[in-house]
């Protein structure tokens, strides 16, 4: 492959999230000397985001957790000669000059340009809101979680709260909800498909969270459309009218959390000239139609690798594994084969991993662990394995994504059998 970075080249990266930060990283492992700018439109250091749903909000927040969970200090970027600027945002870039123009102003040129621009929430539609929420109103009660500073407001807003409504029953939501629990308030999750989880989980798993979120007294409400959303009857929280079998009801939360996906930043697609569709769309090496522009993490739409331009894949692994195979092809080197996509989950006391994408006419195989309360799920489309979903199960759970990687055969009559030996299926 031909080396397309030299020690007089700049590299721009616009996003300073996990795929940002890890495509610098990748960048100087593999040998590049030259300028790298990175560009974040929030007002801090990079952070973690996975931790932000979980431990960060389970709690009261301090300087010094917040500073527990920054991605890298700010000697790393001094370390590693990244220019990191936040609080600003890249407004335009062209590709044929190849310069970007920030929110101050400045004109920056650059010799790759990597999109690292992430997602941002979906927001409800104006018309759900049935009257006017002020401005104040929206800032206490309305929320969404996303980035560090959501998190922040959010767990501000629940010192002072008794009640939430979180919209979506996703991982986020679940995540957030088991989040508000245990920091005592009462939390009714609204999902209007049948089941939690339904894009992302096999039946099973999704039984068993909402299983997992009672016991806990959360309340559940599946095959639930939220109507409409109005101030409350006092000087706080919003009342919400949901519709499930046909009959309306209100609900009044102090907080509202809205979870309910989002949606790929590709706002500088069209000034550049770059194909797009649900993301930003690449090859197999993320690089995009336009020579010298790159697209990594959740705004990526890889035409090639595990899901051929089916679907954009959401996760840590896949942000650190595409900056990874663009840094490479950058350098000149071949770069790793995509890997099989897995997530995990933490709820509660319960860690949910997963490895794989589950069909939707999946034939799922149950499978009881070792340690006590442990279960893996092991999914099958006409008779091979494509996903493994364990909690509480780590064994299971890396036989099972080992299993995938490899293409070793597996059966769901060998999952059934309770006598059978996972170990004998990465041992022969």
């Amino acid at each position: 492959m031909t080396k397309l970075l030299n020690a007089d080249h700049h590299v721009l990266i616009i996003g300073g999230s996990h795929a940002g930060v890890a495509m610098a990283e990748q960048l100087r492992k593999q040998g590049f000397d030259g300028a790298i700018t990175m560009i974040d439109r929030e007002d801090t250091m990079p952070m973690e985001r996975p931790p932000l749903s979980k431990a960060w909000l389970a709690e009261t927040s301090t300087a010094e957790k917040t500073a527990g969970f920054l991605l890298r200090q700010s000697e790393w970027f001094v370390e590693n000669k990244v220019d990191f600027r936040s609080g600003m945002d890249v407004v335009s870039a062209d590709a044929a000059a190849k310069t970007a123009t920030l929110s101050t102003g400045e004109v920056l040129s650059w010799d790759q340009l990597v999109l690292a621009t992430g997602a941002v929430p979906r927001a409800l539609p104006e018309s759900i809101f049935a009257a006017p929420l002020s401005s104040t109103l929206r800032d206490e009660s309305l929320h969404v979680l996303r980035v560090p500073a959501d998190a922040q407001r959010l767990s501000a807003a629940m010192e002072n709260a008794t009640s939430m409504a979180v919209i979506g029953g996703g991982y986020i939501g679940l995540e957030v909800a088991a989040s508000a629990r245990k920091r005592g308030l009462d939390v009714t999750v609204i999902e209007m498909a049948p089941r939690l989880l339904a894009r992302v989980a096999s039946p099973d798993v999704s039984q068993y969270f909402e299983e997992l979120h009672h016991a806990h007294g959360t309340t559940i409400m599946t095959a639930t459309a939220l109507e409409s959303i109005a101030p409350s009857a006092g000087d706080r929280g919003l009342t919400l009218s949901v519709k499930s079998d046909d009959q309306t009801s209100p609900l009044t939360a102090d907080l509202v959390v809205v979870g309910i996906g989002v949606i790929p930043d590709i706002a500088l697609a069209d000034g550049l000239g770059l194909d797009h569709g649900n993301g930003f769309m690449v090859d197999g090496d993320y690089h995009s139609n336009i020579i010298g522009v790159w697209a990594i993490g959740d705004v990526a739409l890889a035409a090639e690798g595990y899901t051929q331009g089916a679907m954009r894949i959401e996760s840590v692994h896949h942000a650190q594994m595409s900056a990874e195979i663009a840094a490479a092809a950058m350098m000149g080197a071949i770069p790793k084969p995509h890997e099989v996509p897995w997530f995990w989950s933490e709820q509660y006391d319960r860690k949910l991993q997963s490895a794989g994408l589950v069909p939707a006419d999946a034939q799922v195989v149950s499978r009881a662990g070792k340690r006590d309360g442990a279960m893996s799920f092991w999914s099958f489309s006409e008779g091979v394995l494509t996903a493994i979903e364990s909690i509480g199960d780590p064994q299971a759970y890396m036989i099972g994504k080992t299993a995938i990687s490899e293409g070793l055969a597996v059966t769901p009559e060998q999952i059934a059998d309770p006598d059978f030996a996972l170990k004998s299926l990465i041992g022969r």
